[in-house]
């Protein structure tokens, strides 16, 4: 009974999941087609054709951040495999300095016993 529910609660994230990533939108492309659409009403607007040029430039830049960091990520993965694994921390002892003693610590001086204050 309990498997079916952990199946069945599974089963529900995962439909979640899928429906978020079908809804996200992309601002750029959401930009770019309002741009075009208000650009086809009036295509003299000089304003509407820098606007189409700069979104033209953003989703460049987009792409090329996005391949840069698709490598590095590659480039990652790639020396993360190359690592070798060492099978146990080496320990270092500690060695003394000849001439060096320890020093001696003061002995702890002992509290007072509580103080008691008349009125509590």
């Amino acid at each position: 009974m309990i498997k079916m529910s952990h199946i069945a609660t599974a089963l529900l994230f995962a439909s979640v999941a899928v429906a978020h990533a079908e809804t996200t939108k992309q601002p750029v492309a959401q930009g770019a087609a309002s741009v075009e659409k208000n650009l086809s009403k009036n295509p003299d607007n000089k304003g509407l054709q820098n606007a189409s040029e700069q979104l033209k430039e953003n989703e460049a830049k987009i792409a090329e951040k996005r391949a840069e960091a698709d490598k590095k990520v590659g480039d990652a993965k790639h020396k993360k495999d190359k690592k070798v694994k060492h099978d146990k921390k080496v320990k270092h002892e500690h060695i003394e300095k000849p001439g060096h003693d320890k020093m001696e610590r003061p002995e702890k001086v002992e509290r007072p016993g509580k103080i008691e204050r008349p009125g509590r």
